[in-house]
C-alpha cells in the first residue's frame, strides 16, 4: 500500500473520531506533572493508528507517545493528539502527527488538524502540500513583518517573548507543536521555537518545513534530526537572527 495515501486517510479517519469527543472528555489523567495530560481518547486514537500500521505494514516498527518504543530501521513516529490540553478544554488547536523514518531519515510526514480540516504532508524530495496544494515558506526577511510561535516552557517562554516583543509583529502560542511547525511550512508562521520536545511531536513537520523551502536546526544551529530535543523552524531567511536570540535565552534558562 502507498504509505502517503495510507497515512492521509488514516489521520483523517482518526481526526473525525477526535471531533466526536472534542471538549467532551470525562476522565483526564496526568503524566509527568499536572500540566501534562492524557485521556482515554489519546489512547484510543493511538490504538487505531497503531493497529492500522501493524495490519498494513507488519514488518515495521512504531514509536508512539503513549508508551510504545520499538527499535528498528523502519519506524513510524506517532502522536495521537498533539495538544491534549486544547482538546480537553474544547480549544481548536490540536493535531495528529505521523512520520515514517528509514535508518534515521524522515521519508514521509503527515500532520492533520481536524477542526480546520487542514492536512499537511510531504515526501522526501517531492515537496510539501496542504490538501493537495503545493505549499512554501514565507518570503519575509524583516523581523518586524514576521509572526512567530513557540510552546509553553517554564523559565524559557517568558524570556523569549520579552526578547522578541519589540522585534517581531506578533508571537502566538497555539499549544500544538506539530501544527505550529507545519504552519511555518505553509507560510502562516515565519518561525516556530520548540524547547524540550519529543520526536513524535515534530518529526512529520520537520520534513514538511524542509520540503517547503524552510530550515530546521537545534538551538546550536546544527541540522535537527529525530534525536534532537530543541528545534527552530523558520522560513530560512530570518533563521540566524532568531537563532541568536534563542541561544541567548537558552543559556539564561
Amino acid at each position: 500500500m502507498d504509505r502517503l495515501d495510507f497515512a492521509i486517510k488514516l489521520l483523517r479517519k482518526v481526526g473525525y473520531f477526535l471531533l466526536q469527543n472534542w471538549g467532551k472528555v470525562d476522565r483526564v489523567f496526568t503524566k509527568s506533572d499536572f500540566k501534562d495530560l492524557v485521556t482515554d481518547i489519546d489512547k484510543e486514537s493511538q490504538r487505531i493508528i497503531v493497529e492500522s500500521i501493524k495490519r498494513n505494514f507488519p514488518d515495521e516498527h512504531i514509536i508512539a507517545e503513549e508508551g510504545i518504543y520499538e527499535k528498528g530501521d523502519r519506524i513510524w513516529l506517532v502522536d495521537p493528539i498533539d495538544g491534549t490540553v486544547n482538546f480537553v478544554h474544547g480549544l481548536p488547536s490540536f493535531s495528529i502527527s505521523l512520520a515514517y523514518v528509514e535508518k534515521g531519515k524522515i521519508v514521509l510526514g503527515v500532520v492533520h488538524v481536524p477542526v480546520t480540516e487542514e492536512t499537511f504532508y510531504a515526501i522526501n524530495g517531492e515537496g510539501a502540500y496542504m490538501n493537495g496544494e503545493r505549499i512554501s515558506v514565507s518570503g519575509r526577511k524583516n523581523l518586524k513583518e514576521c509572526v512567530g510561535s513557540t510552546g509553553n516552557y517554564p523559565g524559557f517562554t517568558g524570556r523569549l517573548i520579552l526578547s522578541l516583543d519589540n522585534r517581531v509583529r506578533r508571537i502566538r502560542i497555539l499549544g500544538s507543536a506539530a501544527a505550529s511547525a507545519a504552519y511555518v511550512g505553509a507560510g502562516k508562521f515565519d518561525f516556530f521555537v520548540a524547547k524540550r520536545i519529543s520526536p513524535w511531536d515534530v518529526a512529520a513537520s520537520m520534513l514538511i518545513v524542509r520540503e517547503s523551502g524552510g530550515k530546521v536546526t537545534d538551538f546550536e544551529g546544527n541540522d535537527a534530526n529525530i534525536d534532537s530535543r530543541s528545534f527552530l523552524f523558520s522560513n530560512s531567511l530570518i533563521h540566524d537572527e532568531i537563532l541568536n536570540i534563542v541561544k541567548t535565552i537558552s543559556e539564561e534558562s
